[in-house]
């Protein structure tokens, strides 16, 4: 029972998020894929909210942010290369209120669960579709290529080369032929290392355990 309760809660932001991710894979290109993707990543944000308890400000922030965030993924249908490039970093930013609803919610709770383990595995889903969205709002607002080698990039190309690149795997079909895009792939990767061998591995060995509150 614990178990299934577990995963009713951040188990169904890690679907959503899922679901997000692999829209993006295999949507066309155009205004109507972004608006469905944004409406995707803000369903994943305020489920996070909601299972974190948070505040009403805080979800009436969040609904504002997914509003402005799918009407800006709407606009770039007809507002060009720049307008997309703003949809790509709204979206982004969007994304990263899923960390900020977890880290509300587990502050609170010592205890190391398989809730908790599944919320680390969201973010690490988060980090990948951050960075694809960064990517392709970087090529999009400087009207160059992202990859060496490649014609115009899609949603499907960024997300595809994020997750390869936060998982280091490393296939070397898509190389950044931009400096600020290798810096990216850099940091990314990076991140992807350092998060799975710390956060991930600490809780998953802390299966459990609860945490020593700090004694004065």
């Amino acid at each position: 029972m614990a178990l299934t309760s577990a995963f009713s809660r951040y188990g169904v932001v890690l679907l959503v998020l899922t679901a997000a991710f692999t829209f993006a894979m295999i949507a066309p290109a155009g205004g109507w894929a972004r608006v469905v993707n944004a409406l995707l990543q803000g369903g994943a944000v305020l489920a996070a909210l909601s299972r974190a308890r948070a505040s009403r400000r805080l979800l009436g922030v969040a609904i504002a942010a997914v509003a402005v965030t799918v009407a800006v993924a709407a606009l770039s249908e007809v507002g060009g290369r720049l307008s997309g490039g703003l949809s790509d970093l709204v979206g982004a930013g969007l994304l990263v209120l899923v960390p900020v609803a977890i880290v509300l919610e587990f502050r609170r709770n010592l205890a190391v669960t398989v809730e908790s383990v599944m919320a680390a595995l969201c973010i690490y889903v988060v980090l990948g579709m951050f960075f694809a969205s960064v990517a392709s709002a970087t090529a999009a607002i400087g009207g160059s290529a992202y990859f060496a080698g490649h014609p115009p990039a899609n949603s499907a190309d960024y997300t595809y080369f994020s997750f390869i690149t936060l998982a280091t795997v490393g296939y070397g079909d898509y190389v950044p032929a931009l400096r600020m895009g290798r810096a990216l792939a850099v940091l990314e990767g990076l991140m992807g290392q350092i998060y799975l061998v710390t956060v991930v591995a600490l809780l998953v060995s802390n299966l459990g355990r609860r945490r020593r509150r700090p004694t004065a």
